[in-house]
């Protein structure tokens, strides 16, 4: 059986675009003990970003994180677009209860991603092969 572990203690994310309804559980993640990179702050010592989809509480202002008052009048973003958040494992409500076990936890799938530069497909299956391979023309 084919098993795995995470060998980091949480998650890097990034922050811009990550709302309740694009990504609940990372929301629901960094609610406490999460260290934000150059996202904005709210009056109320909150965070806030492009995409975070919250309606702030009137009267709540926003710094940017050039350290400057904002609001979407500026022209510019509020949160850098590589702003970043960390945070502890531990507190995604949907992680494998077994996440620490040294055996690992089984494994289901395989999902890769990546981004590319032109259409052409990032993967190439292989089946008769037995893989799927990776291909990159970077």
């Amino acid at each position: 059986n084919l098993r795995a572990i995470n060998p980091e203690n949480g998650f890097f994310g990034v922050a811009p675009g990550t709302s309740v309804k694009t990504n609940p559980n990372a929301i629901k993640t960094i609610q406490k003990n999460t260290i934000f990179t150059n996202v904005a702050e709210t009056s109320d010592g909150g965070v806030y970003w492009e995409g975070i989809d919250e309606r702030l509480a009137p009267g709540i202002t926003i710094t940017s994180w050039k350290n400057r008052e904002w609001s979407p009048e500026d022209g510019e973003p509020c949160a850098h677009p590589n702003s970043r958040f960390c945070t502890p494992a531990s507190q995604c409500p949907i992680i494998d209860a077994a996440w620490e076990s040294p055996e690992g936890v089984p494994i289901e799938g395989i999902i890769f991603g990546g981004r590319r530069p032109t259409g052409e497909a990032l993967l190439h299956s292989g089946w008769e092969h037995g893989y799927v391979g990776y291909q990159s023309t970077f």
